[in-house]
């Protein structure tokens, strides 16, 4: 049997839920993965930020993640 990495997993949970939903509060992406902490949701999402998987904005007192080609689909379009 093959165990991922934590990283590994919680990246891939992340990831794939970011294709779904294209955008969240980092609220709501807590409260959609049970499976992972408050912490491991923010180490993640700091980490596919800084390599360009994912947008991270401040939306007044909260976060919001957004997938990477939601973004660039809409900014394409402006142009």
């Amino acid at each position: 049997m093959v165990h991922l990495s934590p990283t590994f997993s919680s990246e891939s949970l992340i990831l794939d839920l970011m294709r779904v939903r294209k955008s969240l509060t980092l609220e709501q992406v807590v409260v959609l993965l049970p499976e992972l902490s408050w912490n491991q949701v923010f180490t993640t999402v700091d980490k596919l930020s800084r390599r360009g998987a994912i947008i991270l904005l401040r939306r007044g007192f909260q976060y919001e993640v957004e997938e990477v080609s939601s973004r660039e689909s809409a900014l394409s379009s402006v142009g």
